[in-house]
Formats: C-alpha cells, structure tokens, sequence
C-alpha cells in the first residue's frame, strides 16, 4: 500500500531528493534537527487543542490559553538558538493565540480536533492527512487548517484543502461545505467551496502525482530558497550549488 499525504506530496514537488531521504532511504531521524518554527507552531496548535477540549466554553479567556500555551512549552523546549530566541518566538506565539481570542467565537465546540484520518483512492493507494479541526454548521461540515506561518498567495494550496476535505468526506456522512486556512498571525482565513464535483479530478491528479513518485529513479534535487531549512544539505548531491545559492540570496537580502 502507498501512502500519499499533502505534506509527502509538496516534499516531493519542492524537492524529490528531500523526498527519497525522508520517505525511501528513512534518514529524517538520523539528520533532523529541532526548528524554532517548528516547535512554537506545534505548541499553538496542541494549545488551541486543548483550550477547546478542556475548558467549558464559558470559561474560554486569554488567560487561561496563555496558561495552557506556558504548559506546553515547558514541555518542549528544543530548537531555539539560546533564550532570547526562545523568548521570540514565545512572544510570536502569545501574540497569535491573543488574537485568535479577540477575533473568533471560542465559545464554539469543534467536532474535531487534530486527528488523522485516510481514504482509500485505489486498491494500493491511500491518502493521509492530519487534520486540524473541524466545525458543524447548518450547511455542513468545515475543515480548518491552521497556519503559524505568513500568508502568501502565490504558495496557498487549494489542492491541499480539497484533499482534507475529500478524505473527511470518506468518512463522514455529514458532507462538508467548505474548508479553509486561518493564518493565525493575522486572523486571515482563507476558503474554498467544497462540492462533489471537486473531488473526481482530485482524485485522478493525486493519482497521477503518486504514479510520478513511483516512477521516478533519479530523484533529482532542486536547488530553492527552501534549502536553507533542509536537514539534509550536508548530504546532498547539489549541497555545493544550495551553499552557494544561500550565500547569494543572503546577501541579496543583506548587501553589505
């Protein structure tokens, strides 16, 4: 069985060779490292996830997600170069949770908080994905996706919301309506309208992409701006030309 997820499939198009490590040569525990990012995005979401399982809807404050917020970063602590780094992006993650407050009805209870779920798409192909929460409303279901990260247009996915929300729709019988990003830096949402008609050519172009996977011998790296994220960098056929293309995008951004 195959097993296909937004997150699988946006790893192979930024970069098939980050793909073939992770998912075909199992290195990601031997050369993964802690990111900042990556910590506070995974305590704002357990936060929001526990302040809507724990706490009556009348007793929802600011105060008490930040207490649950400071709960969980004790928790984790990795990943931040030393305290004041720490305190940054602490204070990012402070700042987001306020704003979600001030801005969204917290006294609402989501039917489902961060849980995967699959769908079968073939006799040998399975789509994954881990989703973040979702709504019951009059017209139906609606999937959100949180995001601790900047919006940008040019990098939203549609094809990943249609995703969720055809692997819910396989295992609700409630269908869903809508599903969306909420950027919580900025409280944006963004949404899309979810109809049957959407899922057929879904599912045929995700299809398509895994066949692509399966039969790709070469997995040739791509050298982009994401390369100064990746784990693998040191190990890479291209680590050389990444280097160097770092260097020249640093210095771009800071000439001196």
């Amino acid at each position: 069985m195959f097993k296909i997820s937004p997150y699988k499939l946006t790893m192979y198009e930024t970069c098939p060779q980050q793909y073939k490590f992770t998912y075909i040569d199992y290195l990601a525990d031997e050369f993964k490292t802690p990111k900042p990012y990556l910590t506070m995005g995974a305590h704002v979401h357990n936060s929001l996830k526990d302040f809507y399982e724990q706490v009556a809807p009348t007793e929802r404050t600011y105060e008490v997600l930040e207490q649950i917020l400071r709960k969980r970063w004790k928790e984790n602590r990795r990943g931040f170069a030393n305290t004041a780094d720490e305190k940054e992006w602490g204070l990012k993650a402070l700042q987001m949770l306020k704003l979600y407050v001030h801005k969204n009805d917290i006294t609402r209870n989501p039917i489902m908080l961060e849980n995967y779920y699959d769908a079968d798409l073939t006799e040998d192909i399975k789509v994954l994905g881990r989703i973040d929460r979702i709504d019951q409303d009059a017209e139906g279901l609606h999937v959100i996706d949180y995001k601790t990260g900047k919006f940008d247009e040019a990098e939203v996915s549609d094809e990943q919301l249609a995703i969720y929300a055809m692997i819910i729709r396989a295992n609700q019988t409630i269908p869903v309506y809508k599903a969306s990003y909420l950027y919580l830096a900025t409280n944006q949402w963004y949404s899309i309208d979810i109809s049957d008609d959407l899922f057929q050519p879904i599912q045929e172009e995700l299809i398509a992409k895994v066949n692509q996977i399966r039969s790709d011998k070469q997995y040739q790296p791509k050298v982009s701006d994401r390369c100064k994220h990746c784990d693998f960098i040191e190990i890479c056929p291209q680590s050389s030309e990444a280097k160097r293309f770092i260097e020249q995008q640093r210095y771009v951004s800071n000439p001196v």
